[in-house]
Formats: structure tokens, sequence, C-alpha cells
């Protein structure tokens, strides 16, 4: 995915909706931020992130979709492997639709670093 799309994928996540902040990691390395948070901040949420994410590993399990409410907003943690996407956000009735729309975007990400790496080890025919 180039960087332009990229940024403009999460920057549409980021305003739809009641949607307050977005960020973006694979594993402990923040790859994408836009939130009003200081990145103290972020760092201590992506710790949280790396432990609930390995309390469900040493359970056996693997969820692709956590969702919390809290006081002040929700939070929407989609999980593939190693990437994790956040999404803060106001209303918690418009779950689905911002999960759908996450989703899209970790599917899309997903497809493009796969195509990626298979065109960088991919000989070109002559």
């Amino acid at each position: 995915m180039i960087p332009q799309n990229f940024a403009s994928a999460l920057d549409a996540l980021r305003h739809s909706g009641s949607v307050f902040g977005v960020f973006l990691t694979r594993g402990h390395d923040l790859i994408y931020q836009d939130t009003t948070f200081p990145e103290s901040r972020i760092s201590e949420l992506v710790t949280i992130l790396d432990d609930i994410a390995y309390y469900f590993e040493q359970a056996k399990r693997r969820p692709d979709q956590l969702s919390f409410g809290y006081d002040g907003g929700n939070i929407l943690i989609l999980l593939r492997d190693d990437l994790r996407l956040v999404l803060l956000h106001h209303q918690s009735d418009e779950i689905d639709h911002v999960a759908k729309a996450s989703t899209a975007f970790l599917k899309d990400y997903g497809m493009s670093t796969l195509v990626g790496k298979w065109a960088v080890t991919k000989p070109v025919p002559v």
C-alpha cells in the first residue's frame, strides 16, 4: 500500500462516525497514530495491548476483535497476527460500522503487504 493510500485510508477511519482517535501497531512498533494523546500515553496503551494479546494467547484463544466501554468513550481493538488497529470512539451503537470499515482496511493492508513481499521475491521474467 503506497503511503498516500495508507494515510488517507486511516484518515477516513479517523473521520468516520464519532471516532476521535486511531492508531496502528505491529507488535511494540507504532506504525500510525492520529490521536490527541501524548506519545507516552500511546506507548503505555501499546504495552497494555501486548498484555491483552498475550493473555489470550496463553489461554489458547485468538480473538480478532475486542471492544470495551470506558468513562468517556469506547475502544475497538482489531487483532490480526502482530497487527493491532485501535479506534477510539464516543458512540457505542456505531461499533458494527466502525468494525466493518476497520476490518476492510486491515484486509487491504494485509493484501498489499503480501503482494509487496511476493513482488520482491518473485523474479521478473525476461
